[in-house]
C-alpha cells in the first residue's frame, strides 16, 4: 500500500508542529510545502527535507498531493480548499474553517461535488486526555453532564497585549489574541459538544474585534441535554494563580499570549477545562497531557497514552488517512467546523443585540 502524499500551505509556527507529528505517522509521506514568505519557505523546507513552493496551485499542479493541509488564516481556506478539491485533492483544514457561513457551507458543497473528503482541523480531539475524557462521560462515570468549562486569565497587561492582527482577521470582525474565543475558543465550541453528546441551542457572549481595545471575552452556551458550558477569556490582564497550583506538564502548548511553549517541565499556569456531573467530575489538562477524575469517594488520577502534544496531529492525520483509504466518511467533518463557527459568530450576534441567540438546526455532519 503506498504513502498518501501530503501538501502542506501555510508554513506558520504550527505547521513544524504538523511537521513534526507527521514524521511518526505510518502511510503519510510529506512531500511539499508552500508559503508566500520566501523566507519561512526556506527555512521550514530546508528544516524538513521537503520541496518549496512560493504559489501554492503551483505546488498543487505539480506534485499533485493525495492531501492539501491547510495551516493559512481563516480568510483564506475557502479560496484554497475550493481550488484544491477542484484538482481531485482530498483536504484537511485548520480551525476557524471559514470566516463565514456561506464560505464554510461553499467549502462542503465543493469538496462534496468534487468527490473529495473535507477534514475539520479539530485537532482537540485527538488530545489522549480529552479522548479518555470522552470515553468516560459515554460511560456514565460522571453521570448527566451538568456544566463545561475554561477559563483563559492572564498575560502582560495591556501594554504587552498582541493581537493576532488583519493578516489573520479582517479589522473590524471577530479576532482578538492567540488564546481569545476567535482563535482558541472555537475548539471548545466544537469540544463541548462533542464531550456531552449534544448540540449547542442557544449561546449569549461578547467577543473582542480585530483593531479594537481588548477586553475580556465570554462565552455561554446551553446544549440540548440541559447542560450549560462556559467560556471566559482575558489575555491583556495578569493571571492571578498561586504557583501550587501549576503541573508538570507532559508535552509543548500554547501560553497565554499565544506563543508556543515547549512544555516537559513545570507549568505555572496550566491550562485546563472542566466536566462536571451529577456523579463525578473531571479535570483536564489537555496540553500537559493529564487528566483528573473526582467522585463522592474517589480523587485519582486516570493514565493516558503518552502522546502529548504535537502527537494529536499524527492521531488526526492517521483518522484522515484511514477514511480515504477505506470511503468512509471523516471522523471529524467540515459540518462539524460550521457547526462550531455557527456558534462563535452567535456570541458576536448576542453582543450586538444583547439577546440570548437560538441557533438554528446544525449543519448535517454525514457525507460532508
Amino acid at each position: 500500500m503506498r504513502n498518501l502524499r501530503v501538501g502542506v500551505i501555510g508554513l506558520g509556527e504550527v505547521a513544524e508542529l504538523h511537521l513534526r507529528a507527521y514524521k511518526e505517522t505510518e502511510g503519510i509521506e510529506v512531500v511539499a510545502g508552500a508559503d508566500t514568505r520566501p523566507e519561512r519557505v526556506a527555512a521550514v523546507t530546508g528544516l524538513w527535507g521537503i520541496r518549496g513552493y512560493g504559489d501554492y496551485g503551483e505546488m498543487l499542479d505539480k506534485e499533485h498531493p493525495d492531501i492539501a493541509c491547510v495551516l493559512t488564516p481563516a480568510a483564506s481556506h475557502a479560496r484554497i480548499a475550493r481550488e484544491a478539491a477542484g484538482r481531485g485533492v482530498h483536504v484537511l483544514c485548520e480551525k476557524p474553517i471559514a470566516l463565514t457561513l456561506d464560505d464554510a457551507a461553499a467549502m462542503i458543497e465543493t469538496c462534496r461535488a468534487e468527490g473529495v473528503m473535507l477534514f475539520y482541523g479539530s485537532s482537540y480531539r485527538f488530545l489522549p486526555p480529552l479522548m479518555k475524557a470522552r470515553e468516560m462521560v459515554g460511560q456514565g462515570r460522571l453521570g448527566t453532564v451538568t456544566l463545561l468549562m475554561e477559563s483563559l486569565v492572564g498575560g502582560r497587561g495591556r501594554r504587552h497585549y498582541r493581537e493576532l492582527g488583519p493578516d489573520h482577521y479582517p479589522r473590524g470582525g471577530p479576532g482578538g489574541g492567540g488564546m481569545g474565543l476567535v482563535d482558541h475558543g472555537i475548539h471548545l465550541m466544537d469540544i463541548f459538544p462533542w464531550l456531552a453528546g449534544a448540540a449547542v441551542e442557544s449561546v449569549v457572549g461578547r467577543g473582542n474585534r480585530s483593531g479594537s481595545a481588548p477586553g475580556p471575552e465570554f462565552l455561554a452556551m446551553t446544549l440540548g441535554n440541559g447542560a450549560m458550558a462556559h467560556l471566559v477569556y482575558d489575555d491583556a490582564t495578569f493571571a492571578s494563580d498561586r504557583p501550587q497550583e501549576g503541573i508538570f506538564s507532559r508535552g509543548p502548548g500554547w501560553d497565554i499570549q499565544g506563543n508556543l511553549a515547549q512544555g516537559g517541565g513545570w507549568d505555572d499556569h496550566p491550562q485546563s477545562l472542566r466536566v462536571h456531573g451529577d456523579e463525578g467530575a473531571l479535570r483536564i489538562f489537555y496540553y500537559a497531557n493529564r487528566l483528573f477524575h473526582f467522585t463522592e469517594d474517589r480523587r485519582e488520577e486516570v493514565g493516558v497514552p503518552d502522546r502529548p502534544v504535537p502527537s494529536n496531529f499524527a492521531i488526526q492525520m492517521q483518522s484522515f488517512a484511514r477514511s480515504i483509504r477505506s470511503g468512509e466518511e471523516p471522523e471529524v467533518t467540515g459540518a462539524d467546523g460550521m457547526n462550531a463557527l455557527r456558534v462563535l459568530l452567535a456570541a458576536y450576534e448576542s453582543r450586538e443585540t444583547g439577546r440570548i441567540v437560538s441557533l438554528s438546526r446544525p449543519a448535517d455532519t454525514r457525507g460532508a
